[in-house]
């Protein structure tokens, strides 16, 4: 297909525990979206390669110039492409090929709908992944009636060296349509169903086929495995059995409910498209029974794993209200706990919980072969972050007694293992830092925040619940420390990104997002801001010295902005990250020098960015609320309904037309609160009673 447009990209459908790519037929595909490595394929959460089965080629490793050393059981844990499953229209005696495609998915449906121009046929394909099954629906529409002939086949499309073959064993069993397979020490099915029945059935080595004629086919895909109980054979037959309209009534259904908890509207196609995309992205690569947030890569990182960019999908989710998959982000920590014991304890000798890297909802480091990635700890600092935030949203005095331990285990970690007393106050040792390299750093930008973050909150965490206990006010004793460290970063024009060096990567804002350790009105944020956004005037917004473009960094920048009031400078570094922005509303992690994605959905850059976007029209300051606090001067008119802030659900209109701002508050914590409503400058205090509203309108001139 050469008429696809520039910003393709397989569309990702997903229900936490299986994720499938669908490329531009409505179907999978073999065809690599910008040359990626992706094709695609089906996956499910923590199905791995088998230790002997591991790719040849591995996609990230270091130094990036070696090929991959794979010890026996060290954790490298890739996820395996199960299946695929495609279609072909058969016109007489030919197969047609694909001459145009046009696509439009709707987040809110989770569904796929695809118009295919095969010459003398038009296909139109609405695919939907179900919402809680393990089962991919394919309706199709064709125009002539013409023979389809449904296509289900194990493993990758072609082996190679980044593809390679998962299994111990498959059998086919085409009399059945379904093929039996060994992952690892684990049984599965695959298997698929056409209604109506097919007139034909067959086989192409381990490749089933299924034909029928008709108007209207459904195609039904499942598939299952006895990794988490016995093996459900029947279920794709019960599937059918139910129907196509009851199985879409109950998906549809289930993504209402989700998206049923906000509404945001901003008057930016392109960003509207990012945001939508980006809470059904959340919603579907969040695991149901672990609870974890993965970036979502796919092969590396959607596996149910935990890491410190959890926080950025954890804010966004907690910011559009959606509170059952935030603490069920937290829940990941409590699930996890022994390894936190366990690795501060072996690797550390130290008291307290430290969380490795990356690692897979049982514990397991996820890449043994980047064993200095221990001594990474501001993504532990994030956990914490994670913690605090959802009590600052929410005010829940149970959920903070509930995390309070984790919060006291991890400062007694920073305490024994990262923190030093120095001449002056106390510092953070060398350890790795956002850049992710070997190369210890010494009070690295992100390492520092962080820990004076995390200390923080654990003290005031204390504070609210009654616990000082003498602890709380050593850590508020170290973290003023830290603070003066924190002060020496600063060189008269930004924060250096750690000790003794004078270049800027995100470790530079960290002081101000996402660690918020400085109050957001202290001028040497302002400052760090643009001069970081002056060191990428005239190219793409990049992570230290990087000329590629990372949405996330960006992001992150345009949120800083918006806090400044400034929306826009925070609007105008969001729009240069459309570039990153795919057909279906992934974004990619960077940008490279020729405009390729390195990849796509990820979820740390659209968590950032729906965050940035939040700013712009609401913000909390301890107990004040800003609405509207950095519109930008371009937009006409921006509306939302149940934001979630400072214990408030919130909905407001912007009216820049009508010369009208209207906000209305609703208390969703069980106490009576006190909130101060700004707008311009203009405040109002108001008092609410628990589940009390009260409503605004402001004059725009």
């Amino acid at each position: 297909m050469s008429d696809l447009p520039p910003n393709y990209y397989h569309c990702f459908l997903g229900n936490g525990l299986d994720a499938v790519l669908i490329g531009a037929t409505g179907a999978m595909d073999r065809l690599r979206a910008q040359g990626n490595l992706d094709r695609c394929a089906w996956y499910k959460s923590d199905r791995y390669y088998p230790e002997e089965k591991l790719v040849r080629v591995a996609a990230w490793r270091f130094p990036w110039d070696r090929p991959l050393e794979h010890a026996q059981g060290s954790g490298w844990f890739e996820l395996a492409p199960l299946a695929r499953a495609w279609y072909e229209l058969l016109w007489y005696d030919l197969r047609l090929d694909v001459r145009a495609s046009r696509q439009h998915f709707v987040p809110q449906e989770a569904t796929l709908y695809s118009e295919v121009d095969y010459g003398p046929v038009r296909a139109r394909v609405a695919t939907f992944l179900h919402a809680s099954l393990p089962l991919l629906v394919l309706r199709y529409e064709l125009q002539p009636e013409v023979r389809l002939r449904a296509w289900l086949a194990p493993g990758p499309w072609i082996e190679e060296g980044y593809d390679t073959d998962p299994f111990r064993q498959v059998e086919t069993d085409s009399e059945h349509t379904c093929l039996r397979y060994r992952l690892a020490d684990c049984a599965g099915l695959m298997a698929m169903r056409l209604e109506p029945a097919p007139t034909e059935h067959g086989h192409e080595g381990r490749a089933l086929w299924l034909e029928t004629s008709a108007p209207v086919i459904t195609q039904y895909v499942a598939v299952v495995d006895d990794k988490d109980g016995p093996l459900e054979e029947s279920l794709v037959d019960r599937a059918v059995a139910r129907g196509y309209d009851d199985l879409r009534r109950e998906h549809l259904a289930r993504w209402r409910e989700f998206f049923a908890r906000s509404r945001f509207q901003i008057p930016s196609p392109a960003f509207q498209r990012l945001y939508d995309s980006s809470q059904h992205l959340f919603k579907a690569v969040q695991n149901p029974v672990s609870g974890g947030l993965p970036v979502n890569n796919l092969r590396l990182t959607w596996s149910s794993h935990v890491f410190w960019d959890a926080y950025y999908l954890q804010r966004a989710l907690l910011e559009a209200n959606h509170l059952p998959e935030a603490l069920e982000a937290c829940r990941f920590l409590q699930r996890t706990l022994e390894h936190a014991r366990r690795h501060a304890a072996e690797d550390f000798g130290a008291p307290g919980l430290k969380w490795d890297w990356e690692i897979t909802h049982d514990g397991r480091p996820a890449y043994g072969a980047w064993t200095h990635q221990k001594e990474q700890v501001h993504n532990n600092a994030s956990y914490a972050n994670m913690i605090w935030q959802y009590y600052e949203f929410t005010r829940d005095r149970d959920f903070l007694a509930e995390f309070f331990p984790i919060l006291r285990g991890l400062a007694e970690f920073f305490l024994a293992a990262v923190i030093e007393k120095e001449t002056e106050g106390y510092g953070v040792r060398s350890l790795v830092g956002v850049h992710e390299s070997p190369e210890r750093v010494k009070n690295e930008g992100y390492n520092l925040s962080g820990a004076i973050r995390l200390l923080e909150i654990a003290a005031r965490a204390a504070e609210v619940l009654g616990r000082e206990e003498g602890f709380a006010g050593r850590w508020r004793e170290v973290a003023q420390g830290l603070r003066l460290t924190l002060d020496r970063l600063f060189n008269g024009r930004y924060f250096t990104s750690a000790e003794g060096v004078d270049h800027m990567n995100l470790a530079s804002l960290a002081p101000g997002y996402p660690m918020e350790v400085l109050d957001r009105h202290d001028p040497r944020l302002e400052r760090t801001a643009r001069a970081y956004l002056a060191r990428h005037e005239g190219r793409p917004i990049g992570h230290g010295g990087s000329e590629h473009g990372f949405p996330w960094a960006a992001a992150i920048l345009a949120t800083l902005f918006a806090r400044l009031g400034d929306g826009d400078t925070a609007w105008s570094i969001l729009q240069r990250t459309e570039d990153a922005i795919c057909l279906h509303g992934g974004m990619s992690e960077s940008v490279l020098e020729d405009g390729r994605w390195n990849m796509q959905y990820f979820g740390t850059a659209q968590g950032a960015a729906c965050t940035a976007m939040h700013h712009l029209v609401l913000q909390a300051d301890g107990d004040r609320l800003l609405a509207f606090p950095a519109v930008p001067v371009a937009w006409e008119r921006c509306e939302f309904e149940r934001l979630l802030a400072a214990g408030l659900e919130v909905s407001g209109v912007f009216d820049r037309r009508g010369g009208q701002v209207e906000i209305e508050v609703r208390n969703v914590t069980g106490a009576d609160l006190e909130r101060e409503l700004v707008f311009a400058g203009r405040g109002e205090r108001v008092r609410l009673a628990a589940g009390g509203s009260y409503g605004l309108s402001w004059s725009l001139s």
